[in-house]
């Protein structure tokens, strides 16, 4: 399978691609992570005889459309804020593009936010947002600390079975992983 990540920051969706390559491999999949710059190069190796089992592609914003639409899952990463400040019609119409050539593929679209609650308006442009994308569904919030790691309370539903001192990513990005990947096993 082929799971891009995109958004409006670049370097946020590279990150949590590695996180979920990262749980892919640990799961005992072949897995090529592939960099914004890379997309091209490595769409040679995704034939049908390809090595690898999963390709997850940080998709930066300057890749294309077409590259979008290679993928099974595209995972859009945004923040509220951002959502409010600039303007999101480059990332809509890459979307909406991919889309249009491949109409199968799953959209999520998962939020991260600062530790306080999103305010009424921030929840609104999610919304609003996520209604653009034809049959897009809003996937998990992700809530960043002041170091950068996500946490947020859906740490404390997560089962048991998942709560180990060996976890490798936060429960927030293990519970996306799951999303994205239907895996049967917990990490």
């Amino acid at each position: 399978m082929i799971v891009a990540l995109t958004g409006m920051d670049d370097e946020a969706a590279s990150d949590l691609a590695q996180e979920l390559a990262l749980l892919r491999a640990s799961a005992g999949g072949k897995v090529l992570l592939v960099s914004p710059a890379q997309t091209a190069q490595a769409c040679g190796l995704l034939g049908p005889r390809s090595f690898y089992d999963d390709v997850v592609i940080g998709a930066g914003s300057g890749t294309s459309a077409l590259t979008l639409a290679a993928a099974g899952v595209i995972v859009v990463l945004i923040r509220p804020a951002e959502l409010e400040a600039h303007g999101h019609d480059a990332l809509l119409e890459r979307i909406h593009h991919a889309r249009a050539v491949n109409p199968h593929m799953q959209v999520l679209v998962s939020v991260a936010q600062a530790k306080q609650a999103l305010s009424p308006r921030e929840v609104g442009c999610v919304l609003v947002f996520v209604a653009q994308i034809s049959a897009a569904r809003l996937a998990d919030t992700l809530v960043l600390d002041d170091s950068g790691a996500y946490h947020t309370r859906h740490s404390e539903l997560e089962l048991d079975a998942y709560k180990t001192g060996d976890c490798l990513c936060a429960p927030e990005v293990r519970h996306l992983y799951r999303q994205v990947f239907q895996a049967a096993t917990p990490f």
